[in-house]
């Protein structure tokens, strides 16, 4: 069976981090929704690249196996604002279920709704003050049970691949690290 990813982007996304969260998880073989908050599936990013998303964030009904955040400003704080958002990702940590944010998203949209708690995460490094002391970390990509994190743009493949291992194991993520020359 397949596995099912949601990526929702508000305006202001990071495009880097978004695409590459889609791209990695599709070659992977997962059945990757993007969702869009606002009131069309056009949203721009922050570096005004437009993407046309696959679903309204309001019409996607889950469960998931994971829910991936991007990062990027004003897009964190347009999806930290989404009452919709929030109690998805209640949903999903309490089920145990796969929870992914990179760049901004770990600080302004986990930690702002008690997601991340007592775990380790990590952040883009100017966000770093926003996470508790006793979570941040200052890895490229952490995992801490179901959420994992990821610092930024750089680290965005690698993000990438460690939601994959996370999905489908890591033979998985091995494959697509040497198919898409990744060191």
């Amino acid at each position: 069976m397949s596995k099912t990813v949601l990526v929702p982007l508000a305006r202001g996304f990071e495009e880097v981090e978004a695409l590459s969260i889609v791209d990695v998880l599709r070659r992977a073989g997962a059945e990757v929704t993007i969702a869009a908050l606002g009131t069309t599936r056009e949203v721009t990013s922050s570096h005004n690249v437009t993407v046309v998303a696959d679903a309204m964030l309001n019409d996607c009904a889950g469960p998931y196996d994971l829910i991936a955040l991007p990062g990027g400003i004003p897009g964190s704080e347009h999806l930290a604002e989404s009452a919709v958002l929030e109690g998805m990702l209640h949903e999903q940590d309490k089920a145990g279920r796969l929870i992914g944010a990179i760049c901004a998203a770990p600080a302004v949209v986990l930690q702002k709704h008690g997601i991340i708690r007592d775990r380790k995460a990590t952040c883009y490094p100017s966000f770093a003050n926003r996470l508790e002391d006793k979570s941040h970390t200052p890895e490229r990509v952490v995992r801490d049970g179901n959420l994992i994190t990821g610092a930024g743009a750089g680290p965005a493949l690698e993000f990438g691949l460690k939601l994959a291992e996370a999905l489908f194991g890591g033979d998985k993520a091995r494959e697509l690290q040497e198919a898409m020359l990744i060191r």
